[in-house]
């Protein structure tokens, strides 16, 4: 197998862990759903920042870590990164603990259009004519919940912010172990003061009983493990080929929410996703098709 063919599966096999850990991951919120979103994302973040320090000092990069955080380009650039997918993080959370689940998928079910959009504009990657259709019949399902329902502004601010964040971590030259780490220092700052500020007025949940202490503190590898595999893909593949694999996450997460959470779509819901279902095949059977050709 040449060194191109190995990069390239491995980043597919780095994909599907990634998008069926985070299909499974509203069953974990589920469990927490009653502490705060905002301290969930908090805690998330130091526990990251723990996790990966640990994974540091085992495995060393310290010396990595530090060139990046001198270097004012890149550590603006990852500022940048560590914005996005911090409100992508927060707007889920949100989405999870207030039985919003539903909406959620169908916008990871979006992630085809932004990333041909995103791609296309800036990474001179070019759509197929098979891609045309296939996006129309997105840009019509998302707008299907928008107008009959007056909602579903969810499903189109968690792809952009996704799709941005991916952008970004796809341009800026740093491995992704180094990036991860990075990005969680800078989160670091502001969810400490938020965990302090809750602390000092009584409404931190953190403590407050066994069984949320552990989840809230096994947040950090429900953030690690995923997004770390992720950016490993996205360093071995076209941000086009990411949008075969993604749709893993947003199939799980829509059966968790009818089975586990109760979550039952109202039908503009239904045609929403029955379009954006037909979207992501069309991209698939292209996908597959191109692939044999080569």
């Amino acid at each position: 197998m040449s060194q191109t063919s190995a990069s390239v599966r491995g980043g597919f096999l780095f994909g599907v862990l990634a998008y069926g850990w985070w299909g499974l991951i509203p069953l974990y919120f589920r469990q927490v759903r009653d502490v705060d979103a905002v301290e969930i994302l908090a805690q998330r973040v130091v526990w990251s920042v723990a996790l990966l320090a640990l994974m540091v000092a085992v495995l060393g990069g310290a010396a990595d870590i530090l060139r990046v955080l001198r270097d004012r380009k890149l550590a603006l650039t990852l500022t940048l990164s560590a914005v996005l997918i911090g409100v992508n993080w927060l707007l889920y959370i949100h989405a999870t603990v207030t039985d919003r689940v539903n909406e959620a998928a169908l916008g990871y079910y979006v992630m085809p259009l932004v990333n041909a959009a995103l791609a296309t504009l800036f990474l001179g990657e070019k759509l197929r004519p098979a891609h045309y259709p296939a996006l129309a019949l997105v840009a019509v399902g998302v707008s299907v919940p928008l107008i009959a329902l007056g909602s579903g502004w969810l499903s189109i601010v968690l792809p952009v912010s996704f799709g941005l964040y991916s952008l970004v971590r796809k341009k800026v030259a740093v491995e992704s172990f180094t990036g991860l780490c990075v990005e969680t220092l800078l989160l670091l700052p502001a969810s400490l003061a938020y965990l302090a500020f809750q602390s000092v007025n009584g409404t931190l949940s953190f403590g407050t009983a066994p069984a949320v202490t552990v989840l809230l503190a096994g947040g950090g590898v429900i953030t690690v493990v995923p997004l770390l595999a992720f950016t490993m893909s996205l360093r071995r593949l076209p941000l086009l080929a990411v949008t075969c694999i993604q749709v893993i996450s947003p199939t799980m997460q829509f059966l968790v929410a009818i089975l586990w959470s109760g979550e039952v779509p109202g039908w503009p819901m239904w045609v929403a996703l029955g379009c954006v279902w037909v979207a992501v095949a069309i991209f698939i059977a292209d996908a597959a098709r191109l692939a044999r050709r080569r």
